[in-house]
């Protein structure tokens, strides 16, 4: 965490990879290669029709230069652990780049009769936790999960929690067992009759 160039950080996109036949590159180029259409962001939608930003190609080089970053990242830590394991050539692809902006899309003619909306959210627990914990970019306050400010008060899953993989389902557990055993340590703490509070300002 402490790592990061700025707490806004926290909120850049993971790379896409999947652990399926024993890993590989989720590429939106490798996409449009395969016939899906790519779009921009939706704008607005209305009477059966959606309207999109012209900045499907902007995103793509946005994702070509995280997952370029990536890889050299995960390179250089290669090379600084001296690990053995075989060089990854990724494939060079532009497919994304050659397909027309869309801009507006009229779902009944296009075919669409589902649309699955999972894009777009932004940190807001203010209907959840109603307590001053969050920085200015509704993000909690808090030290490896624990809300140092209000003992009791815990958070797993975010990005950033401690290290890059807490929101990804292979570090979240890492996160969580240190939670638990933080809730432990209290709990055995509170039932010798000791101050918790204290406890809490020391972490």
């Amino acid at each position: 965490m402490d790592q990061l160039p700025s707490p806004r950080a926290r909120f850049a996109p993971n790379a896409h990879v999947s652990g399926k036949s024993g890993g590989h590159t989720i590429n939106l180029h490798a996409f449009a290669r395969d016939g899906i259409v790519l779009l921009g962001h939706l704008r607005d939608a209305r009477d059966g029709k959606i309207t999109l930003a012209p900045d499907l190609k902007d995103n793509l080089a946005k994702a070509d230069k995280a997952e370029t970053g990536f890889v050299k990242a995960v390179d250089a830590y290669v090379t600084q652990t001296g690990l053995d394991v075989p060089e990854e050539r990724l494939p060079e692809l532009r497919d994304g780049y050659a397909q027309e902006e869309i801009l507006e899309l009229d779902l009944t003619s296009a075919g669409i009769t589902s649309v699955i909306w999972a894009t777009g959210y932004t940190f807001d627990f203010r209907d959840l936790v109603k307590l001053p914990v969050f920085d200015g970019d509704g993000y909690p306050i808090q030290r490896h999960g624990v809300v140092t400010a209000y003992p009791g008060l815990y958070c797993v899953g975010l990005p950033w929690l401690h290290t890059f993989a807490s929101s990804l389902i292979v570090g979240v557990g890492d996160d969580a067992a240190h939670v638990a055993s933080h809730i432990r340590s209290r709990s055995r703490r509170s039932s010798r009759g000791s101050d918790v509070s204290q406890e809490f300002q020391t972490i």
